[in-house]
């Protein structure tokens, strides 16, 4: 439950963005940068990092989504995707 009134019924992250999209659009470019650009660690990787923090959150909306995208990229199945959140 929301401390403010989102007047929206968005899952996860979606309902504050679509509250404040003055406020969307910087943080949706530093999780462009974080999730998405060069560094030492591949897009899998840091999607399973991602999974395991919104699971961390109990987050069922993020956690799906983020388990979703490691998978893709790191090409394994559900299960390993699940063992990462324990």
């Amino acid at each position: 439950m929301p401390h403010i009134d989102l007047q929206n019924d968005f899952p996860g992250i979606r309902g504050p963005m679509a509250f404040s999209t003055e406020t969307a659009k910087p943080l949706n470019d530093l999780a462009e940068v974080l999730l998405r650009s060069d560094n030492i660690l591949s897009r899998g990787e840091r999607e399973l990092i991602a999974t395991y923090v919104s699971s961390l959150n109990d987050c069922f909306f993020c956690q799906n989504v983020d388990g979703g995208l490691a998978q893709h990229y790191l090409q394994c199945d559900t299960s390993f995707i699940d063992n990462s959140k324990k």
